[in-house]
């Protein structure tokens, strides 16, 4: 285990306090057990990376890819993120699950020919309590140094959510951008955000939230266009999460979408199985 590794878990609590007033007996337990499965992956450094394709919107060529983590618990089975990402964050183990993700995704880039695969980049997404962590930059910076690998490879999501108390988060994201790390919003829609705050931030890309997505394609998302519209005028580009289907595709490549993701083109996929699909050999 890196150095950062174990530094980044040094200030991290486990204490997790159910709520008794909202949660049954068999919930307190379930989340005690997730828990405890969490906890146990963190500790033997199994965080799982699976990596779903970004395509090109006009091609529907690979262009990059979103990693996401992963555990399972003792029967092998997969935890859903909607079950373990809410109790590492609550708990504080949500630092280390980022560090380690973020190591695995450098390990990833350091093994494999991305270019040979179409790659040319990987979204890694930050949590509020990671980008308010002070020493984050270093962190990323010893396991990009000790894996050989460049920042401009990497691409960093943010929510939209998180930007809500930017001046808590700030000065780490601009270290970051400082370093080479390329931006992402992620989630846009969910929010508050508009053309004249998003300039304050280092955003190169606009992630439209799945919900955005769906309902566009559903007829209940008229201002959608014009809110692509607005984002290209100034220089972002655009990605629609969450595309299911060949229609959904062309219209959202219509109003201006620059990459795609989602079932329509695959999955999310363990690296190994990745690697298989997109020929890094």
């Amino acid at each position: 285990m890196s150095l950062a590794l174990e530094h980044a878990g040094q200030n991290d609590t486990t204490t997790y306090n159910a709520n008794k007033d909202t949660l049954s007996i068999g919930e307190v337990y379930e989340q005690v057990m997730i828990m405890r499965t969490l906890e146990r992956v963190l500790e033997r450094h199994e965080v799982e990376v699976f990596l779903q394709p970004v395509v090109l919107g006009t091609s529907h060529e690979l262009i990059g890819a979103e990693a996401l983590s992963r555990i399972r618990d003792e029967d092998g089975d997969i935890v859903p993120p909607s079950q373990f990402i809410p109790i590492a964050e609550q708990t504080g183990l949500i630092n280390k699950l980022g560090i380690q993700v973020f190591d695995k995704v450098c390990a990833f880039i350091a093994t494999y020919d991305l270019k040979r695969m179409g790659l040319d980049w990987v979204n890694i997404n930050l949590s509020p309590l990671q980008c308010a962590q002070q020493d984050i930059a270093e962190h990323f910076a010893l396991i990009l140094e000790q894996h050989g690998i460049a920042s401009d490879l990497i691409h960093l999501e943010v929510t939209e959510q998180s930007i809500v108390d930017y001046s808590l988060i700030k000065d780490q994201i601009l270290q970051l951008h400082g370093m080479g790390f390329k931006f992402s919003l992620d989630d846009y829609g969910t929010g508050y955000s508009n053309l004249v705050r998003l300039s304050d931030y280092p955003f190169s890309n606009i992630k439209l939230d799945m919900s955005l997505v769906r309902s566009y394609s559903i007829g209940k998302g008229g201002l959608l266009p014009v809110a692509v519209s607005g984002l290209k005028s100034v220089g972002y580009t655009i990605t629609a999460e969450g595309v299911e289907t060949e229609e959904m595709a062309k219209s959202l490549t219509g109003i201006g979408a620059d990459y795609l993701q989602g079932y329509l083109f695959s999955r999310p996929l363990p690296i190994d199985e990745f690697v298989r699909t997109y020929g890094a050999g």
